[in-house]
């Protein structure tokens, strides 16, 4: 691995700084990040209508859970508007429209492994539905508590195979430091690298996704937020090389205050 793709150690603090510093920056753009999650809530809200109508309600958990495995699909987006305003200029749809439609093809392959592990963790979960509650029969406390744990097991092993090799990779890739592999291999050594932190920044993002299952509009400004969050610790993990927007770094932020 080349010496600019080592990865640094960050501490725990770093990535609560993040999440507070992603939210400060949100109030810069928040209409065009907010339009841009109001894609997913929507889509979000149309699903659970249809599980609902379908009397499939406890499929929901498992579905909202397996926006973890999609999340880094839509980084670029995000990337772009919070660079953007880092560098003075007005956010705006512009941004979003360039960042995805010149998005390197490797981040486009990370989305397809994304996806496919989405479709493997649905299709496990609908196949363990039909065994331990069925369609339309009565629905036990215990058989819904057992299915939801059982479906929670095989969605975090799905959930942290995709944090390792997504994590970083993504925002690797949108900034053309590396090919594919590199940025994939690079990923995975950044988060056992960091390993405790990157066990806190995956209990964030496990809350928000909860807290969005409650609240599903909450995801207006969840979503930006921590990708916002993403984008800034990646950055420490990774330094930026020259011709790379810089960030104040979170780790002098942290023990500034």
């Amino acid at each position: 691995m080349s010496v600019h793709l080592a990865p640094r150690r960050i501490s725990p603090f770093v990535v609560l700084a993040a999440v507070a510093e992603g939210g400060r920056q949100l109030r810069g753009c928040l209409k065009p990040a907010a339009g841009l999650a109001a894609i997913f809530v929507l889509i979000g809200l149309l699903i659970f209508a249809l599980l609902l109508w379908l009397d499939l309600a406890q499929m929901i958990l498992p579905f909202a859970g397996g926006f973890l495995l999609l999340g880094p699909v839509v980084l670029s987006g995000f990337i772009a508007l919070r660079r953007t305003r880092a560098a003075g200029l007005r956010p705006g749809t512009r941004q979003v429209m360039v960042a995805f439609r010149q998005a390197p093809r490797g981040l486009w392959v990370v989305a397809g492994v994304c996806a496919l592990l989405f479709l493997i963790w649905i299709s496990d979960a609908a196949t363990v539905y039909s065994f331990m509650i069925g369609v339309g029969a009565a629905r036990e406390t215990g058989q819904v508590l057992r299915f939801h744990a059982l479906t929670g097991v095989m969605g975090a092993v799905l959930a942290f195979i995709v944090f390792c090799i997504s994590a970083f990779s993504v925002p690797l890739l949108f900034d053309r430091r590396a090919n594919l592999v590199e940025a994939v291999t690079a990923s995975v050594k950044a988060v056992f690298t960091n390993f405790g932190s990157m066990l806190l920044w995956s209990l964030v993002l496990t809350v928000a996704v909860i807290a969005t299952i409650l609240f599903p509009p909450l995801l207006l400004l969840s979503l930006p937020c921590l990708a916002f969050a993403s984008d800034l610790i990646y950055l420490e993990i990774f330094p930026p090389d020259e011709g790379l927007p810089d960030t104040p770094s979170l780790v002098q932020d942290c023990h500034g205050r």
